[in-house]
């Protein structure tokens, strides 16, 4: 105790002593002193302008939209083709095609997927393949329109933030995926159970979930502002620098040091002064 305390007076008068040497360094060399804060603040003061010149787009709450019942003319400019070929995937086909979209080009069979493949190719745009796993199940391969792009989780939650414009959801509904869907289903569903569900089907009321207000942010311009703070804050980085390398050259340090400076003194006010 009685060599802890004078020791901790002892740093501290040290402290001050440092602190009020770096004070009178800071007043001799004032346009040194004076360029190192007003730098960092007219950058600062740069920035904000900006920022208020390019403010961030604001988006308000959209509630709950109902969408319009979906359009079976739409399969109707679409080429459709399935595999595997079985009495059972026939009979779907030709019920989907002439009952639920007569107005449809035309159904062609393939015996293997590969071959719906090969075919697809020749006109991809058009062409729509449904290949069966069993009599209840399937999958299709589709055109791209008919679908949205792969890459919808990278974009903002504003996006379609209006009520004109279409979301990516809504391509499934009003590009034919949906439609040729609820065609094929019906068929399926008739053909296990001689009972016609098309127009239940069709009624089924579709909604486009509401958004809560939001705010676009630019990142680019977010990360152009994060180069600029490093840009704007350089300066304390590199006064700090040249102060201590000088201090280091003229091998002060040591000097203090032998005349009883301790090192918590030093760099108390070396890093913060």
């Amino acid at each position: 105790m009685s060599t802890e305390a004078p020791r901790q007076g002892g740093t501290w008068r040290q402290t001050r002593v440092l602190l009020y040497k770096n004070c009178l360094i800071k007043w001799r060399t004032k346009r040194t002193s004076i360029q190192e804060i007003l730098i960092p603040l007219s950058l600062l003061g740069l920035l904000i302008i900006i920022s208020m010149i390019q403010p961030n787009k604001r988006h308000g709450k959209m509630p709950d939209s109902v969408l319009y019942s979906t359009n079976r003319t739409s399969v109707s400019e679409f080429i459709v083709g399935y595999t595997p070929i079985t009495n059972v995937t026939r009979k779907i086909m030709y019920k989907m095609l002439s009952e639920y979209c007569p107005e449809g080009k035309e159904v062609q069979e393939f015996i293997t997927e590969q071959e719906m493949k090969e075919a697809s190719l020749l006109n991809p745009e058009k062409f729509i393949g449904v290949i069966f796993k069993d009599a209840m199940s399937y999958h299709l391969r589709v055109p791209r329109q008919m679908i949205p792009e792969s890459s919808n989780h990278l974009e903002s939650k504003t996006s379609c933030s209006k009520s004109f414009e279409m979301c990516e959801a809504e391509v499934y509904w009003y590009h034919g995926f949906t439609a040729l869907q609820i065609c094929i289903d019906a068929a399926i569903i008739e053909f296990k159970t001689n009972h016609s569900v098309l127009e239940g089907l069709e009624e089924t009321e579709v909604v486009i979930m509401g958004k809560s207000a939001a705010v676009e942010i630019d990142y680019f311009f977010r990360g152009v502002i994060l180069i600029y703070l490093v840009i704007a804050f350089s300066p304390f980085g590199y006064y700090l620098t040249i102060h201590i390398m000088t201090e280091k050259e003229k091998k002060l340090k040591e000097f203090l040091i032998v005349m009883g400076l301790q090192d918590t003194a030093f760099w108390y006010v070396s890093l913060f002064i």
